[in-house]
């Protein structure tokens, strides 16, 4: 099942990284199969304890793999990949991975901004926005700690609509004919504080990667979004042409 090459100049760890995250890939492992022991890969593919324990942790690390103490390791569910050369919507890529997205709730208010998100929002202090706050789920698995501040002025009395049932940015077109013309995301790495860890259902100081999202409808600012998202469930993509040269 597993390629290990001797005369590679790969190393071993890394080929058996490489090797395990294909057969996932292609389907042959599958989420919560067992994977073989660590004294299995040892003998079987006349590796060393100390190659094959540092693949393992690399798996464990980047969310291939999970470990059941006494029992062994397990493939993890599959990744959610999401193209962030346009413009991403998580319900639509968590279906297209068989699972079912779903949102809670935690806080809906229509408000003042404070001062942070009234300059990433070019709002004035007499401006309102709607702050939505929820955690976004696939098939009842914690993926996204989310906060959304919505210019007020363009979609008021969004705070009497039911968003639990209908995508966000289709309730915003729907029923506000808002048409998002450009936006922009921030992409860095951070550890999960209390709250996050708590609706993330991980632990505190665990590894995340938090999104900054403002998008536009013409010269007005629509949305800022903060979102901490679960280091270990998705990874992020992006393509480009190469026309501009160095």
């Amino acid at each position: 099942m597993f390629v290990i090459n001797k005369e590679s100049e790969t190393p071993l760890y890394q080929q058996l990284v490489y090797s395990l995250k294909k057969c996932i890939k292609d389907g042959i492992l599958k989420k919560d199969d067992k994977i073989p022991a660590e004294s299995e890969f040892c003998a079987k593919y006349n590796l060393s304890r100390t190659t094959v324990r540092q693949a393992l942790k690399i798996l464990e690390k980047e969310g291939y793999i999970y470990k059941i103490r006494g029992k062994g390791s397990y493939i993890s569910s599959p990744k959610i990949y999401q193209d962030r050369s346009g413009f991403s919507k998580f319900y639509d890529d968590v279906k297209n991975l068989g699972k079912i997205p779903a949102s809670k709730i935690l806080s809906v208010k229509v408000k003042k901004p404070n001062e942070v998100v009234r300059e990433k929002m070019n709002l004035s202090e007499d401006d309102l926005i709607f702050k939505l706050v929820w955690v976004r789920y696939g098939n009842d698995e914690a993926l996204i700690y989310e906060t959304i501040y919505l210019n007020y002025s363009l979609i008021k009395g969004i705070e009497n609509l039911n968003l639990k049932t209908k995508k966000l940015y289709d309730v915003l077109n729907e029923e506000f004919g808002i048409k998002i013309t450009h936006g922009k995301e921030m992409f860095y790495p951070c550890k999960l504080n209390t709250t996050e860890a708590k609706y993330l259902e991980l632990a505190e100081g665990d590894l995340g990667m938090k999104v900054e999202r403002t998008t536009f409808q013409g010269d007005k600012v629509l949305e800022y979004t903060k979102s901490t998202v679960r280091g270990d469930k998705f990874i992020y993509m992006t393509t480009f042409s190469g026309n501009n040269h160095y």
